[in-house]
């Protein structure tokens, strides 16, 4: 009865062990793909466009970075362009920030008299 013991014993601590070394092996794998996806991570901003002016109108980002920028015209169309990245659209905007610098954006679409003042800044760090 005592050696059935020991061997359920031992068998017990040698199944025990396989499963903490698995387990040990699964996180540090989750942790490998959590980081390799933090990489790939969209910095997304959404904007209200409205006569004559946007909300938020200044948006900073990272050299590098992945921007969704998504525009929602709340009165008519007016949409986002930056001439010196050559981006522009009316819904949304995506994008990898290549250039470090302060651009900024116009409204896309004539929206009226104060059309010429609309506009924003994105600030590439």
């Amino acid at each position: 009865m005592k050696n059935k013991t020991i061997i359920i014993s031992v068998i017990f601590c040698v199944i025990l062990a396989a499963i903490l070394i698995g387990a040990s092996a699964i996180l540090s794998r989750k942790t490998i793909i959590t980081d390799k996806n933090n990489s790939n991570e969209v910095k997304e901003f959404r904007i209200d466009a409205f006569r004559f002016s946007y909300n938020p109108n200044n948006i900073k980002v990272k050299k590098g970075d992945k921007v969704k920028i998504i525009i929602n015209n709340t009165d008519t169309t007016h949409g986002i362009r930056i001439p010196e990245l050559d981006i522009a659209d009316n819904n949304v905007l995506e994008f990898i920030a290549e250039k470090s610098g302060q651009f900024t954006w116009f409204c896309n679409n004539f929206c009226g008299d104060g059309h010429p003042q609309m506009q924003g800044t994105l600030t590439v760090e």
